[in-house]
């Protein structure tokens, strides 16, 4: 969903973050809107991909151009559209199980290279799967499990800055059993957008808290929780211990992304 390292290449075996990433997502509904504005990829390859469960997947995405390896088509869209791969449903048989390498290139048509920004590359994806893959989705909001964010009663445990925000970026490590999260000048906003990845449910800000601060926030991998022990904390106790704040149940709309079809690709 949200997404770190989005648009840097990914790998299997590559499980820690450990780089600057884009603060929120913005969800299905505004990546849709985005692709509408932009114009399509000029030349795109797009074959299947034989190299077996085992193999090393990657995307790039960068200045005029979209490439993937080994990718599965869910994945393509969990990213095309920007929503989480738990939130897509209807897709099946073989063009689920099926990986694909692609190439999607702009072509320039005055010579110069294209001025693009990764987010409208990515957006891109969305054109290319319907003609490529004839692939069909629609948004289809349902009552999901959420958390909402919310104050404790003994506040925030972090410093607010009413000013205006001039930039934001975030990172996880891996420090020996501990995940660790740094931010820098996020809102509130932004917080529930990067915790919705780690706790894999949507998470809607209502602590009424304005501003923007840096945050870190320590808590144990998911190897060490599952192990157990006495130094083993959890996102949600970390949350609430180190920030002064709470993961607390809830229902409420989450956008879904229904595919009513999907094809394997036409061919190049």
């Amino acid at each position: 969903m949200l997404q770190p390292l989005l648009f840097a290449p990914i790998l299997l075996a590559a499980l820690t973050i450990a780089a600057p990433a884009q603060l929120a997502h913005k969800g299905p509904a505004a990546n849709i809107a985005l692709s509408k504005t932009l114009s399509p990829y000029d030349v795109a390859s797009i074959r299947i991909n034989n190299g077996g469960d085992e193999v090393s997947w990657g995307m790039h995405a960068g200045t005029d151009r979209f490439e993937a390896t080994a990718v599965p088509l869910r994945t393509l869209i969990e990213y095309a559209y920007d929503v989480k791969p738990d939130l897509i449903v209807g897709l099946s048989g073989p063009v689920d199980s099926a990986r694909f390498d692609i190439e999607a290139k702009v072509v320039p048509q005055d010579g110069s290279a294209p001025k693009l920004t990764d987010p409208q590359l990515i957006a891109m994806l969305i054109p290319l799967l319907a003609d490529r893959f004839h692939l069909k989705a629609r948004l289809e909001p349902q009552i999901k499990p959420v958390y909402d964010l919310v104050v404790t009663k003994g506040g925030p445990k972090f410093k607010l800055d009413p000013s205006e925000r001039t930039g934001a970026s975030w990172h996880i490590n891996a420090e020996n059993d501990k995940s660790v999260l740094t931010i820098d000048r996020a809102s509130m906003t932004d917080l529930a957008a990067i915790l919705a990845d780690q706790v894999h449910r949507d998470v809607i800000d209502k602590t009424g808290l304005t501003g923007h601060a840096d945050i870190t926030l320590k808590w144990s991998d998911d190897v060490a929780a599952e192990q157990g022990g006495p130094d083993v904390i959890s996102i949600f106790t970390a949350v609430e211990e180190q920030l002064g704040l709470k993961l607390e149940p809830s229902k409420g709309p989450v956008d879904t992304l229904v595919i009513d079809h999907a094809e394997m690709p036409t061919p190049d």
